[in-house]
């Protein structure tokens, strides 16, 4: 019997199965507006989705009398995200549709994340170790995290990476990912700089979220 990594390497090395999973990136959608999306026969796309089921990539889901398909979680999010930013980024419309702010796994991407992030490093709040990829905190971190609502201080304690850079793909450069990240998404959510879309990993970003970054000295 093949391996859970060699089922799920054989669902996601077919070009279609890429670009169905790149398609879902966005949120949900039914087999009709795939067949629409990507220009191909409905029986060809029903059996694409069976193998992306099959390897546990996506699930149905009911909205009334419509089946839609949608990613199975957030971490195969992040694995299409990894892979859109390494073998090509998905069409031109899914990629205006999350450019500006969506999450990734649980942190910010697109424009947003990324302006966060140069403002990070630019203020001194973190420091990019450039050859590892890892972040640590630098001399303002207290300062400049505390004005956009993060305590250092009483960060929970997890066993995940604390901070590391997280490859853009619409933007094609870094975004803060790791607890750290994750727990400046929950920030701006918390304090209604960000809204979520119901069945959509976009953000809505308020005016004010843009505007904190250079209120907060990040």
């Amino acid at each position: 019997m093949p391996s859970r990594a060699a089922v799920v390497t054989a669902a996601i090395g077919d070009p279609v199965r890429l670009r169905l999973l790149q398609e879902l990136i966005a949120g949900p959608a039914a087999v009709s507006e795939l067949v629409r999306r990507l220009k191909a026969g409905q029986s060809n796309v029903s059996n694409h989705l069976s193998l992306l089921r099959a390897a546990g990539l996506v699930v149905p889901r009911r909205r009334g009398r419509l089946i839609e398909y949608a990613l199975a979680g957030p971490a195969v999010a992040q694995l299409v995200e990894v892979l859109s930013s390494l073998a090509g980024p998905p069409p031109a419309a899914r990629r205006a549709e999350l450019a500006e702010a969506r999450t990734c796994y649980d942190h910010l991407a697109g424009r947003l994340g990324v302006a966060l992030f140069d403002r990070l490093t630019e203020s001194g709040a973190i420091v990019d170790e450039h050859r590892s990829g890892v972040l640590r905190l630098g001399p303002h971190a207290n300062e400049v995290f505390g004005r956009l609502g993060v305590a250092l201080g009483r960060l929970p304690r997890s066993r995940r990476r604390f901070a590391f850079r997280c490859l853009d793909w619409t933007e094609r450069r870094p975004h803060l990912g790791g607890a750290l990240g994750a727990e400046v998404a929950r920030a701006f959510e918390r304090q209604g700089w960000t809204r979520r879309r119901p069945r959509s990993r976009r953000l809505d970003a308020a005016p004010r979220a843009w505007r904190a970054l250079t209120a907060s000295g990040a």
